[in-house]
């Protein structure tokens, strides 16, 4: 009976702390529809900016010719992957191309496709598009979310401190979030392994 009683405790727990792991990601305190916009309105802009620059550059092959011969072509290349709907010729084509870019689906295949159908200038556009969507608009989001993790997590300690004090600000970081399973080195351990540094020489 205590067995039974002990396990359903510790299922308890662990419930709760799955609870606040996904929490974040269910009911995020911060809206999703700031950070969605921006990459909506990123979107919109690098597609029209895309129409108008590469509109027209790549040619599929005729609709005749439905069995395409494509052995000539070096593999791997736009060509013998046969990317034609990638392409700029409209809005819907150029989302899907700006997607691809995006989460780096043979990126560097339509980089040295429209380098030599368009020009060398036209990887500063990919380029661009890359650093805003994929690293830049994507850390922002995983940065949103650690923080509303960090925020759930210490959300009980948190409001009870803020329950006497109404001007307090919130302050948590991952070093907080995990100190008292943190084991600080002794200063001896700390000499033994800069002893054995291979570049350090210590003067005792």
């Amino acid at each position: 009976m205590a067995l039974e009683c002990g396990r359903r405790w510790d299922l308890g727990i662990a419930q709760k702390r799955i609870r606040v792991g996904v929490h974040p990601f269910i009911r995020p305190s911060i809206h999703p529809s700031g950070s969605g916009g921006i990459l909506v309105v990123v979107y919109y802009v690098f597609a029209i900016l895309g129409i108008s620059l590469f509109r027209g550059v790549i040619v599929a092959p005729g609709n005749g010719s439905l069995s395409t011969d494509n052995s000539s072509a070096p593999c791997g290349s736009f060509e013998q992957l046969e990317y034609w709907p990638n392409n700029f010729d409209d809005f819907a084509a150029a989302l899907i191309t700006l997607w691809n870019v995006m989460v780096v689906n043979n990126w560097q295949v339509f980089l040295e496709a429209y380098r030599r159908y368009s020009g060398p200038w036209s990887k500063i556009y990919f380029v661009l598009w890359w650093l805003v969507s994929s690293v830049i608009w994507v850390n922002l989001f995983l940065a949103l979310i650690l923080e509303n993790f960090l925020h759930k997590w210490d959300r009980r300690s948190h409001l009870q401190s803020l329950a006497g004090d109404p001007d307090s600000t919130y302050q948590m970081s991952a070093e907080l979030l995990f100190r008292e399973v943190l084991e600080e080195p002794t200063e001896d351990e700390l000499m033994e392994k800069l002893s054995h540094h291979p570049h350090l020489r210590l003067c005792r």
